[in-house]
């Protein structure tokens, strides 16, 4: 559909006055002259009646008008629509969090955006990092926050936060008598994971195979909460962030426990695929995601 055509139609159709319509859009009046008789060609009716200097709608022109009119207008809507979202008056954004900072972190960072910008929904969908990794390849988040590896070559990223990763015993004295962790203990407990896909399974697994200790999964958990719980039950040691277990610990019912004195430290990402285009409601949310320390 060629909406400068459609304009001039419309606006001659107002007017009756070709002359009139060259000043108001800027043209030339043999412009508004050859539109109207492209536009005629086209549908191959005749859209004005010519008699004499004067111009009128024919019958078919006034049906014309009518369409004219409405498509004009959802157009002009949607054009006022897309601008509005551009200066951030409203729109939506989808991310993608991988547990840990989808629980702990965003939930934050959402409650700041959302005081200074009430009108754009967040949608935030908590996958493991591999998930996180699909969506973001089918286009179906905008941008990501994980704490596992991204894999794939057609997604950018960087550091988006530092990270602890700490081993987690239940409280009681023969947890307490315990220092740190060595590789004699490590080797005889029973881990509590979290699933294969997961960033944090991944780093854990290749900090234990770097030091070579030859552990053991007893339970494969979908979630940190999950492994808290089953930690505090007395069931094995898990190894989990250490954003998630401040509470338990300040409440003695988790011990966090290191391994020769050493840390696990790891980077918290921000990723989007390469090609995305970042408008500026997701600009304005990422530049408050990275405000936090």
């Amino acid at each position: 559909m060629n909406f400068r055509r459609l304009r001039i139609f419309y606006e001659t159709a107002i007017h009756l006055n070709m002359t009139k319509v060259a000043k108001s859009l800027y043209i030339s009046q043999p412009s508004v002259s050859q539109a109207i008789g492209e536009l005629e060609e086209d549908l191959g009716v005749k859209l004005f009646d010519r008699i004499g200097r004067k111009i009128s709608l024919t019958h078919e022109g006034e049906v014309y008008f009518n369409y004219a009119r409405r498509i004009l207008n959802l157009y002009d809507e949607g054009v006022d629509t897309i601008r509005k979202m551009g200066n951030r008056e409203f729109g939506k954004i989808n991310i993608g969090a991988s547990t840990t900072i989808g629980i702990y972190i965003l939930p934050d960072i959402i409650k700041e955006f959302t005081k200074l910008n009430k009108k754009i929904e967040i949608s935030l969908i908590i996958e493991n990092t591999e998930n996180i990794e699909k969506l973001i390849l089918e286009n179906k988040i905008d941008f990501a926050f994980t704490e596992g590896a991204i894999h794939s070559e057609e997604i950018t990223y960087k550091k988006f936060l530092e990270d602890e990763v700490v081993f987690i015993t239940p409280q009681n004295e023969e947890w307490e008598k315990v220092d740190f962790l060595e590789g004699d203990i490590l080797t005889k407990e029973k881990f509590i994971m979290r699933e294969y896909g997961s960033g944090t399974r991944e780093i854990v697994e290749n900090y234990l195979n770097k030091n070579e200790i030859n552990y053991r999964v007893y339970m494969e958990l979908g979630s940190g909460e999950a492994i808290k719980k089953s930690v505090e039950a007395g069931l094995g040691i898990g190894c989990i962030s250490n954003l998630c277990v401040k509470e338990e610990v300040e409440n003695n019912k988790l011990l966090i426990k290191g391994f020769n004195g050493e840390k696990i430290k790891r980077d918290l990402l921000f990723l989007h695929h390469k090609d995305k285009f970042i408008s500026s409601n997701m600009e304005a949310f990422i530049e408050e995601a990275f405000k936090i320390k």
